[in-house]
């Protein structure tokens, strides 16, 4: 089947409080797409306001698959995120509408572009065994582990990377094997080989423009209730220590707030220099992305215009 028989995807990728969400709703406007949130944290039910996530109006008049769909006591895998992908792609083919994938959880993406690997589950008692080895011996004790372990995989890890650092060991617990030597990508190129796969990205080298949005974006986070927002799901809800909501930008210092260990003065200088690092490493993953067509935040509608031209392949 050639590109041109193949019914199209587009991917709309950018660091956080770049505008995807607005650019996508506009997209949804004028044609017929739905949108497909690429949000860790967007999934859960209640995390509203530290998310960013679009108001309850927004949501009802312009659909947005993956949100709002997950209890915050559970744990939202990558897994989970590429298997609910397939089916909806499908889902919305079969209404003639294009499937649009937007956000900045360049690790969904991935899955999406890669496949996944059939690993093994999440081992919880054994994550919280080396959740209170970084809380006594700091995250460097584990990266030293896992260099022990499988020093070709630990070479491709930021040493301060909890998330990636535990889960290597993890699966090493469980199948006794090194994860640079199970990694095979199952169904690679699955998406690419059935479908035309579109990519934009919001990517600026200069990034006044973003940080400038991310503050503003924040003191309006917290200004519209982030405190009782966090507060409230934790009243609500038994959330895990280990759980990643715990250690999402702006939940991890409102939770840190709430415990008293700083002021709210802390609390915004930390949650602002904690999305800037969310953005840098964002822009880092896009800078690169194979077959990416990036665009300037100021230029970012031109996106816009791009994917109107695909709604004659449906």
């Amino acid at each position: 089947m050639n590109k041109k028989n193949k019914k199209p995807i587009a991917f709309i990728l950018g660091p956080t409080a770049s505008g995807k969400t607005d650019l996508a709703i506009n997209i949804c406007n004028s044609i017929p797409a739905e949108i497909i949130s690429v949000d860790s944290v967007m999934v859960y039910k209640d995390c509203d306001i530290g998310s960013a996530k679009p108001s309850k109006d927004v949501l009802f008049k312009h659909k947005h698959h993956l949100v709002d769909c997950i209890n915050p006591e559970s744990i939202y895998s990558v897994a989970d995120f590429y298997k609910s992908s397939l089916e909806l792609i499908t889902e919305i083919h079969n209404k003639n509408k294009l499937p649009l994938f937007v956000g900045g959880s360049m690790m969904y993406f991935k899955s999406l572009i890669n496949g996944l690997d059939n690993l093994p589950e999440r081992d919880e008692e054994y994550r919280s065994e080396l959740q209170n080895i970084i809380n006594q011996n700091g995250v460097e004790k584990l990266y030293k582990m896992l260099k022990e372990l499988d020093p070709i995989h630990a070479k491709k890890i930021n040493i301060f990377d909890e998330k990636r650092i535990i889960r290597a060991l993890e699966i090493h617990k469980a199948s006794g094997n090194q994860l640079s030597t199970i990694v095979g990508y199952k169904n690679k190129d699955y998406l690419s080989n059935t479908y035309s796969v579109y990519q934009f990205g919001i990517y600026d080298e200069d990034r006044s423009l973003l940080h400038f949005r991310i503050e503003e974006r924040l003191k309006i986070i917290i200004q519209n209730g982030l405190i009782n927002e966090v507060k409230n799901l934790l009243n609500k809800y038994k959330i895990p220590e280990n759980h990643p909501i715990r250690k999402s930008v702006n939940y991890k210092q409102a939770i840190s707030y709430l415990k008293k260990e700083y002021d709210s003065d802390e609390l915004f200088k930390r949650a602002l220099y904690a999305t800037r690092q969310l953005a840098k490493r964002q822009m880092t993953w896009l800078r690169s992305w194979d077959h990416l067509e990036a665009f300037e935040i100021k230029t970012s509608h031109k996106i816009e215009e791009s994917i109107k031209r695909l709604i004659t392949s449906l």
